[in-house]
């Protein structure tokens, strides 16, 4: 009994290293020119006549972030866009706040949205009203809740012309104010990156694509040939349905760091946490139990009291059998656990010292993944921004485009006409 107690201990040991050194290896990677980060100081030369770009922001009482997003959208140094707000039936002072700013010179347009029809999430249709008053060769999507470096739109459109892709999208710097946003964030937005490794996106043969709603950049003639908004309106996670779509499509996708450029306060308490993340990584994984069940295991086994019940079992054994080398396991967990947990929080613009709280965002992690299949056993209504969907509205089979494939050439220059 003993040995097979030490044996699955050891076991616990083994596969919380693998799991560290996957990590380590997806971080080295990225450094490696996987993941490109967008550097607001560097030199970009725009062509003579650079495109325009519309700028779409969609808003549903945000009174709170609306003027300092809009504000950074007004201080680009772009020479030709034009910024859009969509007011979604706010019922707070988001559309005077707007209406304030669009005194500016810089073309400036304020669509409203009365209501919202069936088979629509609130933001697919709040954006693709907005399209309609769009004119630019390139659109740019921006939540409201999130800002943009002066230089953003610069140097993400000549980020996108030289890899030759129709759309660009960022990894944000998170604003951590409170203590569940810095307990939690860096975790949650880690696991996401474990479901859509960011090194994979970039690789166009791989079938995985993602894209993150802060922020994405594409062409019209790209938007427009995956259906835009249309194709999505349903989904929880627009964003990752339109990345699969443009990836899908050959149409060339580049997700690139951008924690110097767009920053973004997600959530401001525990319940937002929770309830944004569920909503997140249960439509991430399109609502199918199997794969909820699956890292509700992975992150079990990584969990901080599994590992305290692994060492208590593990060392005095270890000690008796080994003891010179007893350590080395424990050892080599410890310091890929504390490097790479903290170049994860550097990763999205946080402070390296939060990686301290990585086994208490680990816990509440598999706290959400029970609250996702709760949710998707018990078809539980979406609360979503005020708006309550039918799971048969927010639990939709069309994540993935009908016609997915993994797309093997080279992707279609910005530069070319779309058939």
């Amino acid at each position: 009994m003993i040995e097979i107690v030490f044996i699955v201990s050891a076991a616990v040991l083994l596969f919380q290293i693998y799991f560290w050194i996957n990590r380590a290896r997806e971080l080295v990677e990225a450094s490696l020119g996987g993941i490109p980060e967008i550097d607001p100081r560097k030199i970009a030369e725009l062509p003579e006549s650079p495109p325009l770009i519309s700028v779409i922001v969609p808003a549903h009482n945000e009174e709170m972030t609306i003027r300092d997003c809009l504000s950074s959208v007004l201080e680009q140094d772009y020479p030709n866009y034009e910024l859009i707000l969509v007011d979604d039936r706010s019922e707070d002072r988001t559309a005077a706040i707007a209406e304030e700013l669009a005194r500016s010179k810089r073309p400036f347009k304020i669509v409203r949205v009365a209501e919202l029809p069936a088979g629509w999430t609130g933001k697919c249709h709040a954006l693709d009203r907005g399209i309609v008053h769009a004119n630019g060769e390139w659109l740019a999507f921006l939540d409201a809740d999130s800002c943009l470096h002066k230089s953003a739109l610069r140097q993400c459109y000549i980020e996108a012309v030289k890899a030759r892709v129709n759309m660009i999208t960022l990894t944000p710097k998170f604003i951590l104010k409170t203590f569940w946003e810095k307990a939690l964030q860096p975790t949650f937005a880690s696991m996401s990156c474990i479901l859509f490794p960011i090194t994979q996106i970039n690789v166009q043969s791989s079938p995985v694509a993602s894209a993150n709603g802060m922020f994405y950049l594409i062409s019209r003639r790209a938007y427009d040939a995956i259906d835009g908004h249309r194709d999505v309106r349903n989904l929880a996670v627009e964003d990752i349905g339109i990345g699969k779509r443009v990836k899908a499509s050959g149409l060339g996708l580049l997700f690139a760091n951008g924690r110097r450029v767009l920053r973004t306060r997600m959530y401001t308490n525990f319940h937002e946490i929770i309830n944004g993340w569920a909503r997140i990584l249960s439509a991430s994984m399109n609502y199918r139990v199997s794969t909820a069940l699956k890292y509700l295991v992975l992150h079990v086994l990584m969990s901080f009291p599994l590992l305290v019940f692994a060492l208590y079992f593990y060392i005095p054994t270890a000690q008796w059998l080994w003891p010179n080398t007893w350590f080395v396991p424990l050892f080599v967990l410890s310091t890929l656990a504390i490097i790479v947990s903290g170049l994860y929080c550097k990763q999205i613009g946080a402070s390296v010292s939060l990686f301290r709280w990585v086994f208490l965002g680990n816990l509440l992690l598999i706290w959400v993944f029970l609250v996702i299949v709760k949710r998707i056993l018990m078809k539980d209504a979406l609360q979503w921004r005020g708006t309550t969907y039918q799971t048969s509205k927010y639990q939709p089979t069309c994540l993935n485009p009908v016609n997915s494939r993994i797309y093997t050439g080279t992707p279609r220059s910005v530069l070319e006409e779309i058939n």
